[in-house]
């Protein structure tokens, strides 16, 4: 750098640092400057200090503009100018503004230059937008756990970063696929929108009842809306600088890249159902035990005290969850410091997060097994639009996680020599939450890897490692109950219901009650029994079924939903007889249907001696009604008939199950806790 370029770099720098000493004096500082000798000491030393930052940086910045062509530069200084113009702040500030602005836009010029000749400008302008528009709401969101400013900047900052570079990869792969073949690709794109649309559904619902749910949980604050947006801004250009330098590792072709890619509509569908379903739990869930089985029996207070009390305030646990509490305390735990340490919202959201993971799983599987992707995504949606997945991933409870690992230990059994090293674990975790899935666990494996010795190993290796487990859950908390202590699965006696000794009209009552649910209502939402002071309820009760006289009273259909319903039922019955034939057909085929069969027979077995309102135990046969009509229709997966006959059922079933919470919510709205 020649003299004249150091004298020049010397006056710049001093005019810039004097701006902002000015600025940041009179807006910060001005009530602690009470004398001349005060204000010239503090705007020296800011200047000073400012100035020789731009004194460093600034050649370097220069050097960047100069190395790019006029559109890059106005392009710099249009971000530069729009980011100081976003902060909605008087003149002089608006000046220093813009003057940081130009150094921090700097870095990423040549960047944005390389974007412009590989013609990926405007995807990644596209990409940032919408980065953009998720980081508004994900900053609204976080702001309610990380009230300070500038954490605020830096979650503004990250999100726009993260967002954009994600955003960048999905757009490219859609972008590829619409290019290989567009039609092919019509109907994923409908499930996906139909996903999305689950999310707009439920906003614009909970939206009428500002009583119970509040916008503003998921909303700026008004003041930091100037900072985002010139954050925003900013990010453009340090994105591009980021992405061109992970662009040289190539990170488009990672592993981990390339999963997203593969499964794509799957992630997408899967965390528009988490999203929906956790907004729906922040107004349904509450810590007051005196909601406990207000909502289809479940527990979700208490369950809400099992993940996030501390240790010496936790509630007894049942034998029937053995070391349930040491699975599912340390995710809530780990969730909870990207919450800055808030458990109710960490818990609530593993669990809608959970409810997600079960819809990609279903998606994976047959994913695997046809290849096909509308197919594969149709029966995932069908999975996450039911009426039982949509409640259990919103109310708080054990059976979205018994859910999750069952269709995991389905996945896996594909493979007919699944090593046990591989499937114990599972196994261990499916006994941990609840002890009798532990026995749809033993069903899937028998049938498919045919092996009774394997079986057993299977069999006694779990059980071996969970009285282990459970051993090690009661010394940290003694108030949770080992279910090695027979006495203490003995008092699962206080929900059994008794078949025998009682006249055979209420048996049959029961079973049609629990038929109904199974192949029904855990897929097609009937119209609730709403109770209050007739059940001893002084909030809304909601339930399927109610006892009452000797027999069984059930929810039921009334019109659109009852044509849905009826819809449903053909389809079952088609699936199957679908499964009959492929039995008589090829039964070397079917072992994993005929084991998803068995356990849908082993449930109904189990619910008719056991629980009050089956539509709380739904997520334990949901997913195998699913799985197994699902694989009946594999063959007809390809026919875009076929394919158009599910989208149309799922955007109806969407509509039939949020009118649910609708109804839900207007029972709830004249109550305010």
């Amino acid at each position: 750098m020649n003299q004249r370029s150091i004298i020049l770099n010397i006056i710049i720098s001093a005019s810039a640092g004097l701006v902002f000493a000015f600025v940041i004096s009179t807006s910060i500082y001005k009530n602690n400057l009470a004398s001349t000798f005060d204000w010239v000491v503090t705007i020296s030393l800011l200047a000073l200090g400012f100035g020789a930052v731009y004194f460093f940086f600034l050649p370097n910045a220069l050097k960047q503009f100069a190395s790019v062509p006029l559109s890059i530069k106005v392009w710099g200084m249009t971000l530069a100018v729009a980011s100081g113009m976003a902060g909605n702040i008087k003149f002089p500030s608006l000046i220093a503004l813009i003057i940081g602005s130009i150094l921090l836009v700097s870095a990423g010029l040549t960047s944005l230059h390389s974007l412009l000749i590989k013609k990926r400008a405007v995807r990644f302008v596209i990409a940032w937008a919408l980065g953009g528009l998720l980081s508004f709401f994900a900053l609204g969101f976080f702001k309610n756990f990380y009230p300070s400013f500038w954490e605020l900047i830096l979650i503004t900052i990250a999100f726009n970063i993260i967002f954009t570079l994600v955003l960048d990869i999905i757009l490219e792969h859609f972008i590829n696929s619409l290019r290989n073949d567009s039609i092919e690709k019509i109907i994923p794109v409908i499930l996906l929108t139909l996903g999305l649309s689950l999310l707009v559904l439920t906003i614009r619902l909970l939206a009428q009842y500002p009583t119970h749910f509040s916008t503003e949980f998921f909303l700026p604050i008004e003041g930091t809306i100037p900072v985002f947006l010139a954050m925003t801004i900013l990010s453009q250009s340090w994105t591009a600088f980021i992405l061109t330098k992970l662009d040289i590792t190539n990170w488009r072709t990672a592993q981990f890249t390339n999963w997203m890619k593969r499964n794509l509509p799957g992630l997408v569908l899967a965390s528009a159902i988490s999203a929906s379903t956790y907004l729906l739990a922040t107004v349904l869930v509450s810590p007051d035990l005196g909601l406990a089985d207000n909502y289809f029996d479940t527990d979700s207070p208490i369950w809400v005290n099992f993940l996030t009390a501390n240790a010496n305030e936790l509630h007894g646990m049942r034998a029937v969850h053995p070391f349930v509490l040491m699975m599912l305390r340390p995710p809530v735990w780990l969730l909870s410091l990207l919450l800055n340490g808030d458990k109710f919202h960490a818990a609530i959201l593993l669990n809608a997060l959970v409810g997600g993971i079960c819809v990609y799983l279903v998606w994976v599987f047959f994913k695997q097994r046809t290849g096909n992707t509308p197919y594969a995504l149709s029966i995932a949606a069908l999975l996450g639009f039911s009426n039982s997945h949509l409640l259990l991933s919103a109310f708080l409870e054990s059976y979205i996680f018994s859910a999750a690992v069952l269709i995991a230990t389905v996945v896996i059994l594909q493979d007919k020599n699944t090593r046990l090293t591989t499937i114990v674990p599972v196994g261990l975790v499916t006994f941990g939450i609840t002890i009798t899935n532990f026995i749809q666990s033993a069903i899937l494996f028998l049938l498919t890897q045919k092996s009774i010795q394997k079986t057993f190993k299977y069999f006694f290796i779990t059980i071996a490692l969970a009285t282990l487990l459970s051993f090690v859950q009661n010394t940290i908390q003694p108030n949770s109950q080992p279910f090695y202590l027979a006495g203490n699965l003995g008092n699962e006696t206080a929900f059994q219901r008794d078949i025998i000794d009682v006249p055979i009209s209420e048996t049959v009552s029961r079973a049609n009650v629990i038929s109904r649910t199974m192949t029904l209502f855990s897929v097609v939402a009937p119209r609730p029994l709403i109770f209050l002071e007739e059940l001893g309820c002084s909030y809304p009760c909601f339930n399927t079924i109610r006892f009452f006289r000797g027999e069984y009273q059930y929810a039921s259909y009334i019109g659109f939903g009852s044509l849905l319903a009826r819809s449903w039922f053909v389809l079952l019955f088609l699936a199957a007889l679908i499964f009959v034939w492929k039995l008589f057909k090829s039964p070397k085929d079917t072992s994993l249907q005929v084991a998803l069969a068995l356990n849908l027979i082993f449930n109904f077995i189990l619910h008719m001696n056991y629980g009050d309102d089956p539509m709380l135990y739904s997520p334990n046969w949901t997913y195998a009604i699913v799985l197994f009509l699902g694989m009946s229709f594999e063959s007809l997966g390809r026919r875009k008939w076929f394919n158009i006959i599910l989208l149309v059922f799922l955007s109806v079933l969407l509509v039939n199950n949020v009118e649910l919470f609708h109804t839900m919510m207007e029972a709830i709205l004249p109550f305010r806790l």
